[in-house]
């Protein structure tokens, strides 16, 4: 078991290393990031987990639309009827039964929390998700101003996707939705196992 994790670290290394050093020499070609990002293939999978006793899960898409625009697509399941704050949070650390170990939201613009339709808001600021009579929530939005590529300081990649108890009713510093109930850890397609 001991060897699969090294051996498992080791590649998910070697495969991180590889793909900086292309675009390391992207750039020194002279091919912009965005234009590299604009054409390529770009895409993360969030797999969500319960967090806070919720029974809460979910398999959620992140494709990078354009250069600055990444959809976010997927089922969300176990959730209470209604609307659930959602949020990208900083760290990709998804270990803590309260999934406080996630952190607060991505912010890297130094903005106030708000809405993503109106205004200043959080980089991280997705707004809500409703859920139906069944609790699940059908998501599909489009977050402007970020990426999935692993450098930059707009990249979701590496990051956590947070789904929480109760509406976020958009108020800084953070909404007021309440505890965690579900995270995910953004992980690029080409990264993962």
């Amino acid at each position: 078991m001991i060897f699969s994790n090294t051996k498992k670290n080791a590649v998910t290394m070697e495969s991180r290393k590889f793909k900086m050093a292309f675009l390391a020499g992207s750039l020194i070609l002279g091919v912009s990031a965005q234009n590299a990002l604009a054409h390529s293939d770009l895409s993360a999978t969030a797999e969500l987990a319960p967090k806070s006793g919720s029974k809460v899960s979910g398999t959620l898409k992140l494709i990078q639309l354009s250069a600055d625009k990444v959809l976010v697509t997927g089922m969300v399941e176990g959730l209470s009827p209604g609307k659930h704050g959602f949020h990208i949070h900083v760290n990709n650390n998804c270990d803590s039964p309260d999934a406080m170990s996630a952190g607060g939201h991505f912010n890297p613009t130094g903005n106030h929390h708000g809405s993503s339709r109106d205004g200043e808001h959080h980089l991280g600021d997705l707004g809500n998700i409703e859920a139906n009579d069944r609790g699940q929530a059908k998501v599909n939005i489009e977050i402007p101003g970020v990426t999935v590529a692993l450098i930059g300081m707009n990249s979701i990649a590496e990051r956590s996707l947070i789904i929480h108890a109760n509406p976020d009713d958009f108020s800084d510093p953070a909404g007021n939705s309440g505890a965690r109930v579900a995270c995910g850890e953004i992980e690029p397609d080409m990264m993962r196992m």
